[in-house]
């Protein structure tokens, strides 16, 4: 009887424990549901990212009568992925993604997979506080900083400090509603406020590691600006190498003669930047003159 009663009290203090352990919320992390993701590498052959990626041949690949293929990866809006890029010490992953693009010219096979798109927001969802998108956003941009991106700025705009480039950027002439210098890329490091942010529409953020150049920019829904409401945002990634943005400043006939036309091309840029900070200098502006631009030469 003694005996009966001891096991009778292991049965049910069993049963009190797989009682516990399984009402308990499981810690966030543990999900057997992994977040889908998505591996990017720029020039990586279109072979090897369908391979890696398990790209759906029939529905992933859109082969265009110019030359052009892309591939692509996406998730539903209510499922979002992760897209990591590999880039060495510079690597990371882009967050909350809807899809990732890559693009291919037939023609010059050996460029692999030269450009890749992005789409994705800083939350799971598309709707989010509007101050809660920008510290989500900030966030990532320190992020990159800490693994070693740097600002970029366009090789004939001048080199402004973090806070006078913001001003710059953003600076509107009277009656008008779209910024002077909309085009002006904003600073990586600049210290931005739920006012600041607010008047960012256009502008798009630039940097640099290695050989990748990164656009950033994003678009929110107008019709919902009230501070105190969420609204949607949708934020958009552009990732390229120093050879193509070289072919960048360059019209497509120019590319065919690209290293006769470069180096004149780039003394001009260099020469408008000058011009520039002159007269901002001026107006009271400083320059950033220990900014140095990404070796740009054509291999």
């Amino acid at each position: 009887m003694k005996y009966a009663l001891i096991l009778a009290a292991i049965i049910v203090a069993a049963l009190i424990l797989l009682f516990v352990f399984y009402s308990q919320p499981k810690a966030q992390g543990t999900s057997s549901m992994p977040i889908a993701q998505a591996v990017i590498e720029l020039n990586m052959s279109p072979e090897k990212f369908a391979a890696i990626n398990q790209v759906d041949l029939k529905h992933g690949i859109d082969r265009q009568p110019a030359g052009l293929d892309f591939y692509s990866v996406d998730w539903p809006s209510t499922a979002r992925g992760q897209v990591f890029l590999e880039h060495g010490p510079y690597s990371f992953a882009f967050p909350n993604t809807l899809g990732v693009t890559g693009t291919y010219d037939r023609s010059f096979p050996n460029k692999g997979l030269y450009v890749f798109h992005i789409n994705g927001g800083m939350a799971t969802q598309s709707d989010i506080y509007h101050d809660e998108a920008r510290l989500r956003f900030l966030e990532f941009l320190a992020i990159l900083k800490q693994k070693g991106w740097q600002r970029f700025i366009g090789l004939g705009d001048p080199r402004l400090t973090a806070h006078q480039a913001l001003q710059y950027a953003l600076i509107k002439k009277p009656g008008r509603s779209i910024p002077t210098n909309v085009l002006y890329s904003l600073p990586i490091d600049a210290e931005i406020d739920l006012n600041t942010w607010m008047q960012i529409e256009d502008n798009d953020w630039r940097m640099y590691a290695g050989d990748a150049i990164m656009k950033i920019g994003f678009r929110r829904d107008t019709s919902r600006l009230d501070l105190d409401k969420p609204s949607a945002y949708l934020f958009s990634y552009e990732i390229y190498n120093r050879q193509q943005l070289i072919m960048n400043q360059l019209s497509s006939e120019e590319r065919k003669q690209a290293a006769q036309i470069w180096p004149e091309r780039k003394l001009e840029l260099e020469e408008k930047r000058l011009q520039k900070e002159a007269l901002l200098e001026l107006q009271g502006y400083h320059i950033d003159k220990s900014y140095v631009d990404p070796v740009l030469e054509l291999e």
